[in-house]
C-alpha cells in the first residue's frame, strides 16, 4: 500500500510539473516584443515610460538600445527597430528617405562644468568662441567637451550656439558617446577647467549648470522660452507608419499618463 501511494503522488508530481511548464511555456509564446534604439538623452525618459506600459501590459516587452540619433533613425529605416529615439529633427535625406518623426517631449540642453568652477554665466559668442577657436571663457574655461558624430545633442548645441567646426587642442575632447560619460567626465575635472553639454533631464547636483544669456537652465524658463537652448524629443519611423504594437506604446506615451512620466521627470510635456 504504501508503494502504491508513493508512485500516486510521484505521478501527481510530476504530472503538476508537466502542468506548469505548460502554462509558463504558453506566457512567454504569447510575449510581445517592442525594439526601440536611438539617442542616448531620450534613453533615460523612455525606460520609465516602458517600465510603466509594461506594468499595464504584462505579455509586452520593450527592448531599448542606444547609439544615438542617427542610429535611432537607420536603425528604424531598416527594420531593426520598431522605432527610433532622435533628440534632434530629422536631416532633410532622411525624410526624403521616407522617414516621418513625432515628438513625445521637449527638453533643455544644459552646459556644465564642475562645482568647483567659478564661472556662472556665459554667452552664446563666449561658447562659439570657445568651441570654435579655443578661446578661454572668463580666462577660466579652457576646455570643452563634445558628443560624438551622429549625436543629436550634438547637433542640436551646434546649430543653436551656431558652431562650424570644432577646435582641436589640449582640453578639447571630441566624441563622447553618452550623456553620461559627459557628466563623469566633467565630474573629474576638479581644476573646473572644462565645459561639456548634457540634456537638461538629466543634470544632477554633481555638477554645475551655467546660465546661459543670463537665464538659468530650468524647465520653467524652457517652458517660457526664455532659456533658448532647447530641443524636441522626438520618436522617428517610415512614412508607412507604425505596427498595431508600437502604435499602442505611443498612444500610451501621448495619453495623459505618458506626459505625466514626462513631466515628472524634468522634460516638457507635450499633450
Amino acid at each position: 500500500m504504501k508503494k502504491t501511494t508513493k508512485f500516486l503522488v510521484s505521478t501527481l508530481c510530476i504530472a503538476a510539473i508537466g502542468a506548469s511548464i505548460s502554462v509558463f511555456g504558453g506566457c512567454n509564446a504569447d510575449t510581445q516584443e517592442l525594439v526601440i534604439t536611438g539617442s542616448t538623452s531620450v534613453e533615460p525618459l523612455m525606460k520609465k515610460l516602458a517600465a510603466a506600459y509594461e506594468e499595464k501590459h504584462g505579455n509586452i516587452e520593450i527592448n531599448i538600445g542606444l547609439g544615438g540619433s542617427s542610429v535611432g533613425v537607420s536603425d528604424a529605416k531598416s527594420g531593426k527597430s520598431d522605432f527610433g529615439m532622435a533628440s534632434r529633427e530629422l536631416k532633410t535625406d532622411e525624410a526624403a528617405d521616407g522617414m516621418v518623426s513625432l515628438k513625445i517631449a521637449d527638453d533643455g540642453l544644459a552646459m556644465i562644468v564642475n562645482k568647483s568652477c567659478a564661472v556662472d554665466n556665459v554667452t552664446k559668442d563666449e561658447v562659439k568662441a570657445l568651441y570654435e577657436s579655443g578661446t578661454a571663457i572668463q580666462e577660466a574655461i579652457r576646455g570643452a567637451l563634445s558628443r560624438e558624430d551622429g549625436s543629436g545633442t550634438r547637433d542640436a548645441f551646434e546649430e543653436i550656439i551656431g558652431i562650424e567646426s570644432l577646435y582641436k587642442g589640449t582640453g578639447f575632447e571630441d566624441g563622447l558617446s553618452a550623456t553620461g560619460t559627459v557628466i563623469a567626465s566633467i565630474q573629474g575635472n576638479t581644476e573646473g577647467n572644462q565645459m561639456g553639454y548634457i540634456s537638461l533631464g538629466s543634470l544632477n547636483d554633481e555638477v554645475k549648470a551655467l546660465k546661459y544669456n543670463g537665464v538659468a537652465a530650468t524647465v520653467a524658463n524652457v517652458v517660457n522660452k526664455t532659456y533658448t537652448l532647447a530641443r524636441p524629443f522626438n520618436i522617428v519611423y517610415k512614412k508607412d507608419g507604425l505596427s498595431e504594437l508600437a502604435q499602442g506604446f505611443v498612444d500610451f506615451i501621448l495619453s495623459a499618463e505618458g506626459q505625466a512620466i514626462v513631466t515628472a521627470n524634468h522634460y516638457i510635456a507635450v499633450a
